[in-house]
């Protein structure tokens, strides 16, 4: 079985345990994410991530890793990657709110690629949250066969916006690799956005990973930022409908420069999994 770190922690150290992994599932928008409640080593996040997503059960797009908090959050996660992700923070306070005292309503989750915790309102009558998304670092062109594509950058991903519908991954694999040689990231995402529609397609370096996903919620964001732009102040709200169901989002500009940005929707939780996993 997997080496695992579980329950609370004594002091400052985690006890060091043989036994079952425990994990919860979460579903926003269709971004299938499992967060390992368990606490594991650093260096097993890879192995252990890519034995999770080889369960097909789970139809999961990606992993997120329970760990202490640093910056004063009620909780953290550690992407399987290091990336940053918006759907798995969101998702990860709406499963908070139900485990702290109280069952808050607005709660503060670390993730990896974020420096500062972010804040999440939950509805949990009607199973929706809202996330205050850290705000965008700057804008690239990247290049490609002749064409100058937008890329929004975020901590932890940078995002390429291509117009029009999803194209095949030869396409997609060229744009990744121009966006790689422009901007050093964690992880990269090539947005297909036609109108209201989005076809998101996620690569994180880390695990060597290329997932056309369900829904992207850093990648909603990087469309709604660069619309809200074009507009030049005010506020910008709009739906994104994906494969897996519909992110709203809304981007403030104020004299041509993003001051607020966030992102939501309806989110579903699994009750707590406990299986075994192969020695990584």
């Amino acid at each position: 079985m997997a080496k695992i770190h579980t329950g609370l922690p004594v002091g400052t150290q985690w006890e060091e345990l043989q036994m079952n992994l425990s994990i919860r599932i979460a579903d926003p928008a269709g971004n299938i994410t499992i967060f390992v409640m368990s606490h594991i080593l650093p260096g097993q996040y890879a192995p252990v991530a890519a034995q999770l997503l080889a369960h097909q059960e789970y139809h999961a797009e990606q992993v997120a890793f329970r760990v202490l908090p640093r910056l004063g959050g009620d909780g953290r996660i550690q992407m399987m990657g290091g990336e940053f992700c918006g759907n798995a923070a969101r998702s990860y306070g709406y499963l908070l709110s139900t485990m702290l005292p109280g069952e808050p309503s607005l709660v503060k989750v670390e993730i990896s690629g974020a420096d500062q915790p972010l804040e999440v309102k939950v509805d949990r009558e009607n199973g929706r949250c809202q996330i205050e998304m850290p705000l965008p670092i700057g804008t690239e062109v990247i290049p490609y066969h002749g064409v100058q594509y937008e890329a929004v950058c975020f901590d932890g991903i940078v995002h390429t916006i291509v117009p029009g519908p999803a194209r095949d991954e030869a396409f997609v694999k060229g744009v990744l690799a121009a966006a790689k040689a422009a901007v050093p990231s964690s992880a990269y995402g090539i947005l297909f956005a036609e109108g209201d529609h989005m076809v998101p397609v996620v690569y994180v370096c880390e695990t060597d990973s290329l997932i056309w996903e369900s829904s992207c919620g850093s990648g909603s964001m990087a469309v709604g930022v660069l619309r809200a732009i074009e507009q030049d102040n005010g506020e910008f709200r709009c739906s994104l409908h994906q494969p897996g169901g519909i992110i709203e989002v809304t981007a403030t500009v104020e004299n041509g420069k993003v001051v607020r940005c966030s992102m939501g929707g309806p989110v579903t939780l699994s009750d707590e999994i406990t299986l075994e996993l192969p020695e990584c």
